[in-house]
């Protein structure tokens, strides 16, 4: 054999052959060393014979083995070539390119919050797609967050606009920022004094009528912001003369206040993504339905006049009376997708526990930390073969 031929390497991942040179037909092999090995970040342990390190130059190599014979008498080292192909890593073959500076609805490629007031904290952070970053498109996720002190009333919002629609990016934007501004400033004192009357009653008798009845007051405020939200990407859509679909966008809405030692928390959710409330080593539940369609990439969007039907809507609306619990979290389908693969992974206790368990090797959390909504942008990072939407979370913990 002319050449020696090791096996295939990955870029920038741990890489250990140990030398057949029976395999080579220099079973008979002496002195000898490889020249060029350690341009790639490779070495050789001649006692144990095993070439290991971690390549870090993709492409065919350039080695050359140079040896003698055990049994030869002072000849010259005699050379062959050495074939090794370091595969490509992924990661490095994505780009960064900047959408044109001209086109409308201007958004940056990444956004942060931290709210460490009341409570509870939230931390939120935002990130364009490493496909759209390649294919210069907009980040079309959104995310907002509103705690007022004088109501204790948490609001937190998440969107995710349609990769088909030119101006999904906006839609979200004018969706998470049009339900939190109303919810921040609806739900007066007096509102959720009369809905702390209602759990109070739900608590005493936990029937049908008085779920009901809380689920109504939710219709009220909650429902009445969501569409809100509609009309505001309807108003925007007619003043620039554009279709509303081309606003489509999903939204996943939150409300969480504290009343007494209990936690209320009250959810919308149309489109892909999801929101659950989280504690250690228990299943999550799961504030609503994946609006899944036949084929994978199919949802539903706050932009069809379908969503509105009564029944229907008022089925996308859910609540919850907690004890206590470690976090409130809303994703875009970029972390879902990425995380849970499939809608019956959603509800496992385990799949949410290995969640948090990555998302705390980067990020602290605790109140004190200042930096967490950052860390958690830098967690966004995370890198799984296929995933590269645009990725959102928000955390209330």
């Amino acid at each position: 054999m002319d050449k020696i031929v090791f096996p295939n390497a990955k870029e920038k991942e741990a890489y250990s052959y140990a030398v057949e040179w029976e395999k080579f037909a220099l079973s008979g092999i002496g002195e000898h060393h490889f020249e060029g090995l350690e341009a790639i970040g490779l070495s050789y342990n001649p006692e144990e014979r095993i070439v290991q390190g971690i390549p870090s130059k993709p492409g065919d190599a350039d080695i050359t083995l140079h040896y003698k014979y055990s049994d030869s008498n002072g000849e010259q080292l005699l050379s062959k070539p050495v074939h090794l192909f370091v595969n490509f890593d992924p990661r490095s073959l994505w780009t960064e390119e900047e959408p044109p500076p001209e086109a409308p609805y201007q958004k940056p490629h990444t956004e942060t919050k931290r709210l460490a007031d009341g409570g509870r904290t939230i931390i939120a952070a935002s990130k364009r797609g490493r496909s759209h970053a390649r294919e210069a498109k907009f980040r079309e996720d959104d995310v907002d967050a509103i705690y007022r002190a004088d109501t204790g009333w948490y609001v937190v919002t998440v969107a995710d606009g349609a990769g088909s629609a030119k101006f999904s990016r906006e839609g979200s934007r004018i969706a998470t920022d049009t339900v939190t501004e109303h919810l921040s400033l609806s739900a007066t004192s007096s509102k959720l004094d009369e809905l702390e009357a209602l759990i109070a009653q739900w608590e005493i008798n936990p029937d049908d009528a008085n779920r009901k009845a809380i689920g109504d007051t939710l219709y009220n405020t909650l429902g009445n912001a969501v569409f809100l939200a509609y009309k505001n990407i309807a108003k925007e859509a007619e003043s620039k003369q554009n279709a509303v679909k081309d606003y489509a966008t999903t939204l996943l809405a939150t409300v969480c206040r504290q009343y007494g030692n209990k936690w209320f928390i009250g959810a919308f959710w149309v489109g892909d993504g999801g929101v659950g409330i989280y504690k250690k080593g228990e299943a999550p539940k799961i504030l609503g339905e994946t609006d899944s369609g036949e084929y994978s990439g199919q949802t539903r969007f706050l932009t069809m006049q379908e969503i509105f039907e009564a029944s229907a809507f008022y089925k996308r609306i859910r609540f919850e009376l907690v004890d206590d619990f470690d976090a409130m979290v809303l994703m875009t389908d970029g972390i879902t997708d990425a995380w849970f693969h499939t809608d019956a992974n959603l509800f496992k206790a385990e799949k949410w526990d290995q969640l948090f368990a990555e998302i705390q090797k980067e990020v602290t959390l605790t109140r004190d930390n200042e930096n967490a909504h950052n860390q958690l942008l830098q967690w966004l990072d995370f890198w799984v073969k296929g995933e590269y939407d645009d990725r959102t979370i928000a955390i209330l913990f």
